[in-house]
């Protein structure tokens, strides 16, 4: 064979045979050696992210401490008291150069840019840098809507100190501050209030330390401005200054919107400017911002691409050779030792650089101890270890006495039995006085060793326990909620049925707060309800639940009762507190309580039947005039009862058609009773199937309380109104229809536009339609009653009073209403034959009406006396069963037609 055939093909099958397994062996080991450098420089990222928010957590819980600890200090105190005690009305008052000296140290130890001292009326009297605040005041002063005030609104009500929001501030020429706002006390009592100003300077050389990211590492701050990103400090790759840069969510980079969004995680994506990054993304609660750390890929990944064109040289270099060498089939392997060992140094320094302790162990031969062998600086710092020579070579329990205590030696002895590894997801380690939460993973490697990876989650426990509590508990009082009641109740219920106690359901209700929380406002409402909840609370024993029910309810337990009637003693003790005033926010409220009792086991075994039954007396105190206490009984039940059943029939009843309108006549005192009146009023009627006819008096309180008089006044309007226009067409029946309207009528905004309509579609004038309200309705808010009144008569609607004499109108304020005609009530025309008293005021009415210009109708007469006594004195129209009863259209229709016949007949006989 030619040789250089054969060294042709000795070449071809040695290049096929080595080539194919080397290049899968390259690729393996770029593959391999991409995850691990990708795995590691994230891992580097994320705990550089948890050193930062760590340090950032630190900054803020530091400036908490400062301002706790000053405000309570007895020379700050001395200070705004001898402020206050000044004479301000010429000139700001001025501290002591002592006193000054004093606060300007503090000024200057924490690097705050300003420190203020505020008194309770929100008047700043002390500025150190003297700046535009001083001498304003932060409640209704020029800088009432800055953070500032804000957080001074915050301290006063709930005496907390809190670091407000970072935003820029006017007179410090809107430098991007912060204030830690801390109430003053005087024994129990506030008298001011220190502020310190914080800037985002200060917070920059934790933002700006670029330790462990390289050249193109960057830390990046944002906060969520409704549906936008705004930036918080200056950025690289953005030009402009902190809080200017400002980005739609939808267009914001991944990593910054899941922070904003309250997640954290790490990964390779890309930045704001849009290059490829691995970033560290972390939430900040304490500020409410997002935070990247982050580095670009390309840097991150520099190793990787030197492998790879490393690899690709060496792979040419070696077909090359191999090409050389096919024909004496040698192969030679050359390892670049230094390679490696620059991969473990790069992978030692991001070990030494993780936010995450790592302690590696080797156990003892019979397993009953572990020796510390080494220690990451994050071990050391989570531990407390100061020297890392003064724990190494020692056992693990005399290095970390907190081990065994906190359940993390025993997972040691297990793991090393065992083998594979073991999570301890939260571990209490005692660290001296300071109790720490850990998460902790133990492994067992391959040689025996026991690493162990552990994770400070103190500050993430202690957020977790605060949405722990807002979850069960009233963000605005701080009660119970509803739903923990829930659960407290049944606790309760079932710690009485064992013990054989008593337990009593308060269920509370402010009387006239909707009209505070309109008149006044949202704000001074919220005011009010966290002020009733500290009395509540006042009121009654630690072992009591106090709950929020939402609104201006309020249940108060009372819980392990010796007797019933311990019950009446703490409720009326509620109803004192609650019914005294309440000073807030420069005005003198009153309110009180309608206050419902039920008690275990009388009133019921569960703690929805409890609740039903207390709720129930809660609204019987309202109907006994407020103010009051009601116990629950099965009368309130069965009568609660029975108005549901009314309602759910009721329903039924205008679905079905079983509503209908009587008409009743309104004559003029010289006319025949038998012929056409002058008016006639409709009266709603209900054909009960098993009840038979029902009267309004019956259904349209029920119909009131639950809305469906807007259904069943409108379907009443216009069937009157529908009716009328027959009769009129067909030349019979009355001038005017009389229609009742209801009090949620006449507040319904839309209201004249209904009227207005069924006027245009029945075709009727002026004055054919009149509207009869009540003196009670007309009477509850008279202001709204009469402009809506005077829309009404603008529509050529006639008014008229009903039931005049039974409210508490003043006479002369009967003038502001555009009113026609006024309705003498039937509780005073009854009795006029026999009592004097009525007779009089009868009397007196129509007078007064006819000098007012007034029409006068007297309703309910029911004898020929009365009759008689009402014309004598001049009544306008008359109405009332001596006169005729309330009857269906049908038959006014044929009464009518057969009178007009018989006159028909009359005039024939006569002219014949």
């Amino acid at each position: 064979m030619n040789p250089r055939r054969l060294g042709l093909r000795l070449a071809v099958g040695f290049l096929i045979i080595a080539l194919l397994p080397l290049a899968g062996l390259a690729w393996f080991y770029l593959h391999t050696f991409e995850r691990a450098l990708t795995a590691t420089v994230l891992q580097n990222v994320t705990s550089i992210a948890d050193k930062k928010a760590d340090q950032i957590d630190d900054y803020i819980n530091e400036r908490l401490a400062d301002a706790r600890s000053f405000a309570s200090q007895a020379q700050v105190r001395g200070t705004l008291s001898a402020l206050l005690a000044t004479d301000r009305s010429a000139a700001i008052p001025t501290p002591s150069t002592a006193d000054f000296k004093e606060l300007a140290k503090l000024g200057e130890r924490a690097d705050y840019h300003d420190v203020l001292l505020i008194d309770e009326r929100g008047d700043v009297v002390f500025s150190l840098r003297g700046e535009d605040d001083l001498g304003t005041n932060l409640l209704h002063g020029p800088f009432r809507n800055t953070e500032l005030a804000a957080g001074f609104r915050q301290a006063m009500t709930f005496m907390h100190i809190d670091l407000t929001r970072f935003a820029p501030y006017g007179p410090s020429g809107n430098a991007i501050a912060a204030f830690v706002v801390a109430p003053i006390l005087e024994g129990q009592h506030p008298i001011g209030a220190l502020a310190l100003q914080v800037n985002l300077a200060t917070l920059m050389p934790v933002v700006s330390d670029r330790t462990g990211l390289g050249v193109t590492g960057e830390t990046v701050l944002a906060v969520r401005d409704g549906q936008s990103a705004r930036y918080t400090i200056a950025l690289e790759r953005m030009p402009g200054e902190p809080f200017s840069n400002r980005v739609p969510l939808d267009r914001t980079a991944e990593p910054m919107r899941l922070a904003l969004a309250g997640s954290q995680g790490r990964g390779l994506m890309q930045d704001y400017a849009g290059i490829e990054v691995a970033a560290g993304w972390r939430y900040l609660p304490a500020l409410g911002w997002g935070m990247v750390v982050k580095i670009d890929a390309a840097e991150v990944m520099a190793p990787l691409h030197a492998m790879q064109e490393a690899t690709a040289w060496a792979f040419a270099l070696f077909l090359l050779a191999s090409a050389s060498a096919a024909l004496v089939l040698g192969r030679r392997l050359v390892r670049d030792e230094t390679t490696i060992a620059a991969q473990q140094a790069r992978y030692r320094a991001m070990l030494g650089s993780m936010n995450d302790g790592v302690a590696l162990y080797r156990p003892r031969p019979d397993g009953s101890e572990f020796v510390l062998i080494d220690i990451n600086p994050a071990a050391q710092r989570i531990a407390g270890v100061a020297r890392r020579k003064d724990v190494l070579g020692r056992p693990s329990r005399i290095a970390f006495p907190g081990l065994e205590a906190a359940g993390i030696f025993a997972a040691f002895r297990r793991v090393h039995r065992h083998g594979g590894r073991e999570t301890i997801s939260l571990a209490v380690y005692d660290k001296g006085p300071i109790r720490l939460w850990l998460e902790s993973d133990v492994i067992r490697l391959e040689g025996g060793e026991i690493l162990s990876v552990f994770k400070d989650i103190t500050a993430r426990r202690a957020a977790d326990e605060r949405i722990e509590h807002i979850a069960h508990h009233d963000s605005l009082t701080g009660l119970v909620n509803r739903h923990n009641l829930e659960i407290l109740l049944r606790q309760a219920l079932h710690s009485a049925h064992r013990d054989g106690r008593w337990l009593a359901v308060l269920f509370i209700d402010l009387d006239r707060f909707k009209v505070i929380n309109d008149t006044l406002g949202h704000h001074i409402g919220d005011l009010l309800l966290v002020e009733v909840a500290r009395r509540l609370r006042a009121d009654v024993r630690e072992n009591d639940i106090v709950a929020r029910q939402g609104g201006d309810e309020f249940v108060v337990v009372l819980t392990a009762l010796e007797r019933a009637e311990d019950a009446s003693t703490v409720a009326a003790k509620i109803l004192d507190a609650i019914g005294e005033p309440y000073a807030i926010d420069g005005e003198r409220l009153h309110t009180s309580p309608s206050i419902g009792i039920s008690i275990y086991p009388d009133d019921g075994w569960d703690a929805d039947t409890l609740m039903r039954n207390a709720d129930t007396a809660m609204y019987h105190a309202k109907e006994q005039g407020r103010n009051n206490i009601q116990y629950f009984t099965e009368a309130l039940n069965v009568a609660a009862g029975e108005r549901l059943t009314v309602e759910r029939e009721l329903r039924v009843a205008i679905e079905e058609g079983q509503l209908a309108v009587h008409y009743q006549p309104q004559l003029e005192p010289d006319a025949d009773p038998l012929a056409r009146p002058y008016a006639m009023e409709a009266l709603v009627r209900w054909h009960h199937p098993q009840r038979g006819l029902l009267a309004a008096g019956y259904f349209i309180p029920i119909a009131e309380e639950s809305g469906l008089i807007h259904v069943i006044g409108e379907w009443v309007l216009n069937e009157a109104c529908r009716r009328f226009g027959e009769w009129k067409e067909a030349g019979m029946g009355p001038r005017r229809i009389a229609v009742n309207l209801s009090a949620h009528q006449l507040r319904n905004p839309a209201l004249i536009d209904t009227v207005s309509a069924v006027l245009r579609r029945y075709g009727m004038k002026d004055n054919e339609l009149e509207l009869e309200v009540t003196e009670t309705v007309a009477m509850r808010d008279p202001g709204r009653a009469v402009e809506t009144l005077q829309a009404l008569r603008g529509l050529g609607v006639a008014l008229a009073i009903d039931d005049f004499g039974t409210g508490h109108s003043s006479l002369a304020y009967l003038k502001r209403l555009p009113i026609q005609t006024l309705k003498l009530d039937r509780e005073f025309v009854r009795d006029i034959e026999t009592d004097e008293n009525d007779a009089a005021i009868s009397a007196a009415t129509l007078a007064l009406a006819h000098e007012l210009g007034l029409r006068v109708v007297a309703e309910g007469i029911e004898t020929e006396g009365q009759s008689r006594f009402l014309q004598a004195h001049g009544c306008d129209l008359l109405q009332g069963y001596f006169y005729g009863r309330p009857e269906p259209a049908e038959v006014w229709t044929a009464r009518w037609s057969e009178g007009e016949s018989a006159e028909l007949r009359r005039t024939r006989n006569h002219n014949a």
